[in-house]
């Protein structure tokens, strides 16, 4: 039971470090939480390490759901043998210069 709340509490930190840093979109010199930059995704290494354990993880973007549109998944599939915790987040995406309003899974289990 712990360990799986602690891969809960670790799949919300990389959720959050992904919308809050390594995914929001740069506007002069300010990013802006929670607006994900697709652009940026390519950047990812899907591995994070986290109180000294290493985790990897998975983002699928879905928007516009009346066209059902999806980015992803990007990273690596979970594996089968491997408890997985999900997450997802509302966004704001960040596409050829427009504002969509989308929403981010995120996938995590331990590397």
């Amino acid at each position: 039971m712990l360990a799986t709340a602690g891969l809960i509490d670790t799949a919300t930190s990389i959720t959050n470090n992904l919308v809050l840093n390594r995914l929001a979109h740069v506007e002069g010199t300010r990013l802006q939480e929670y607006v994900v930059d697709v652009e940026r995704i390519s950047s990812l290494e899907f591995r994070q390490e986290i109180g000294g354990e290493n985790y990897s993880y998975q983002i699928t973007i879905l928007f516009n759901p009346e066209a059902g549109v999806v980015f992803g998944p990007f990273g690596p599939s979970p594996p089968d043998d491997n408890p997985v915790s999900a997450i997802s987040v509302p966004i704001t995406l960040y596409q050829n210069g427009r504002l969509v309003y989308a929403k981010m899974e995120v996938k995590v289990w331990r590397a």
